[in-house]
C-alpha cells in the first residue's frame, strides 16, 4: 500500500474484519488487515473441496446463536452486507447415557415445576443491565439458590447454562453471562436459546466484510506473521513484519523486518497471543505492570475443543431433523460433548444424500494444548460417537480430527465476563486498541467477537470525531 495507512488491524477474524469494514465504510479510512494464516476467518475458516468436490468444512464446531438476529448479522448489515441463514435449530437433544432426549424431557418436572420455569423465564426477560452485571462475579449456582426454589427447575436451567457456557457445573458458570444470553434470546426469539447456521458456512459470515475493505481500497495481507507492535514515545506507530523468506525452520528463525507505519493499531487477536506482539518484559515494556499481570494471569482461562469433522456416505441423523446435540459428560472421554449435522441446515456443505457431522468434546487448556492428551481423548471420543450414533463407523467416508485451544473467548466463569474482561484500549497507549471475544463484549462466541469489533470501531470513530 503506497498511500497513507490510517489503521492497521492485526487479525482477520470477524472482529478484525468488522473493525476494518466499519472504518472503511463510515470513516473512509485506508486500512491494512494482516493475518498470519493463508486464509481469513480466524477460528472459523471455511475450506472447500475436502476430501472431494461438494464438501465444505470449518475449523471448529459452530452454530451461531440467534442467526439472523445475532450480533454477527448486525455487523454485516451495518456495512451493507447480507448473510443467508438456514433455519433455527428445532431442539437441543441431550445424551442421558443411553440415548438422546429433548432437553425439556431430560429433567422430569411436575405441573408446578413447569409453571415455575415459565415464571423464571419471564423474570429473566425483564432483567435490567445493572441487575445482570451485578452477577458477573458470582456463579449461576448462587443465583439459582436465591431465585429458584424447585430443584428440577434449577437442574434444567443448569443444563441450558452448560450449553451456553460449555461449563458443566453451575458453580463455575458466571451467572451474569448466562442471564445476559438467556435474556437476549428471550427478547429476540421468545426462546431461552436459539441457534442457526449460515447457508454458506462460516465463510458466508466474513466474506462480505472482506469485500467492503477491498472495495474501499484497503488491503488484507495474508501469510504475514506480524513480529511486533512498535510503540515509541507512548504511542503505537505501526508494526514490524518480515521482509522476506527465511531458510530456517520457524523455531530457529529471527527474520529481518520492516516497519509499516499507521496512525493507530488494533490487535484483533486473542489475549493469549499478545505476548508475541507486545513487549511484556518488566524492564522494557511501555505497558503498565498491573495490565500485563492481568493478561498473563487469565490468558489460559479458555475453553478447548477436540473433535472430528465427519463425512458420512449416508445420514446417521434424520436429514429433516434440525437439532443440536449435547452431553453433560460422555461415558468414555468424560467431557461435555456437542455436535450437529451441518448438512441438515444447508445443502451447501455436503454432496446430495451425504451428511456432514460436526462433533467435539469441550476441554480445558491443559488438554487442548497437550499433544498426547489430545490423541488419547480423540480415541475415547470415537468410542463415544459409536455409542451415540449407532452405525456411524460403517457410514464413515472420511474423518478429519482437529482441535482448537481457545474456541470462544475467555471461559464464562465468575470474574471473567462483562466488565471484568480486558478493555478495548491499551492503558497508557492512546492509539492502541483491542477487539475480539477475549475482550470487552457479551454473547456467545462469534457474537461476542462481532460485538467487540463494533464497539472497538465505534470507540475509534468517536475519537476521530472528537479530534476533527
Amino acid at each position: 500500500m503506497k498511500k497513507k495507512i490510517d489503521t492497521i488491524i492485526i487479525g482477520a477474524g470477524i472482529a478484525g474484519l468488522g473493525v476494518a469494514a466499519i472504518l472503511s465504510r463510515e470513516a473512509h479510512q485506508k486500512v491494512l488487515v494482516i493475518d498470519r494464516f493463508p486464509k481469513s476467518g480466524g477460528r472459523m475458516m471455511s475450506y472447500d473441496g475436502y476430501p472431494a468436490k461438494g464438501w465444505r468444512i470449518e475449523i471448529g464446531l459452530h452454530m451461531i446463536e440467534l442467526g439472523e438476529k445475532s450480533s454477527c448479522d448486525a455487523l454485516n448489515r451495518r456495512v451493507g452486507k447480507t448473510v443467508s441463514w438456514g433455519p433455527f435449530s428445532d431442539t437441543v437433544d441431550i445424551w442421558n447415557g443411553e440415548k438422546f432426549v429433548s432437553v425439556a424431557d431430560l429433567v422430569p418436572m411436575s405441573r408446578e415445576d413447569k409453571v415455575a420455569f415459565r415464571n423464571l423465564v419471564q423474570k429473566i426477560a425483564t432483567l435490567k443491565d445493572h441487575e445482570i452485571e451485578a452477577w458477573d462475579n458470582r456463579s449461576l449456582e448462587e443465583w439459582l439458590a436465591e431465585h429458584v426454589e424447585q430443584p428440577p427447575v434449577r437442574e434444567l436451567f443448569t443444563d441450558l447454562g452448560m450449553i451456553m457456557t460449555t461449563i458443566p457445573r453451575a458453580i463455575d458458570m458466571a451467572a451474569g453471562e448466562v442471564l445476559y444470553i438467556a435474556r437476549d434470546n428471550l427478547l429476540k426469539t421468545q426462546q431461552v436459546l436459539q441457534a442457526s447456521f449460515p447457508l454458506d458456512g462460516m465463510e458466508g459470515v466474513t466474506r462480505g466484510l472482506a469485500e467492503v475493505v477491498r472495495d474501499a481500497g484497503g488491503e488484507i495481507r495474508l501469510n504475514c506473521d506480524v513480529q511486533e507492535v512498535v510503540i515509541k514515545d507512548g504511542r503505537a506507530i505501526g508494526v514490524r513484519i518480515p521482509t522476506g523468506r527465511h531458510p530456517y525452520e520457524e523455531e530457529y528463525r529471527i527474520p529481518e523486518t520492516e516497519t509499516i507505519h499507521a496512525d493507530r493499531v488494533v490487535c484483533a487477536l486473542p489475549i493469549y497471543q499478545l505476548q508475541k506482539l507486545l513487549d511484556f518484559n518488566s524492564d522494557t515494556s511501555p505497558l503498565p505492570r498491573w495490565w500485563r499481570k492481568r493478561i498473563t494471569d487469565i490468558q489460559h482461562e479458555v475453553t478447548g475443543l477436540i473433535g472430528f469433522m465427519l463425512g458420512l456416505s449416508e445420514p446417521v441423523v434424520d436429514p429433516a431433523k434440525k437439532c443440536f446435540f449435547s452431553a453433560l459428560k460422555t461415558r468414555h472421554a468424560g467431557f461435555p460433548f456437542q455436535g450437529f449435522p451441518a448438512s441438515n441446515f444447508t445443502d451447501h456443505v455436503a454432496p446430495p444424500g451425504k451428511q456432514l457431522l460436526h462433533t467435539d468434546i469441550v476441554v480445558e487448556h491443559e488438554e487442548a494444548s497437550d499433544k498426547f492428551k489430545r490423541e488419547r481423548l480423540l480415541a475415547l471420543l470415537w468410542e463415544d460417537l459409536k455409542d451415540m450414533f449407532p452405525g456411524i463407523e460403517g457410514k464413515m467416508e472420511w474423518r478429519l480430527p482437529y482441535y482448537v485451544d481457545g474456541c470462544d473467548g475467555l471461559a464464562r466463569q465468575p470474574g471473567l465476563v462483562g466488565n471484568f474482561k480486558p478493555g478495548l484500549k491499551a492503558p497508557g497507549i492512546p492509539n492502541l486498541y483491542f477487539a475480539g471475544d477475549t475482550y470487552l463484549g457479551r454473547g456467545l462466541a462469534i457474537n461476542s467477537a462481532a460485538l467487540s469489533g463494533m464497539n472497538c470501531a465505534d470507540l475509534i470513530l468517536a475519537e476521530l470525531k472528537k479530534n476533527k
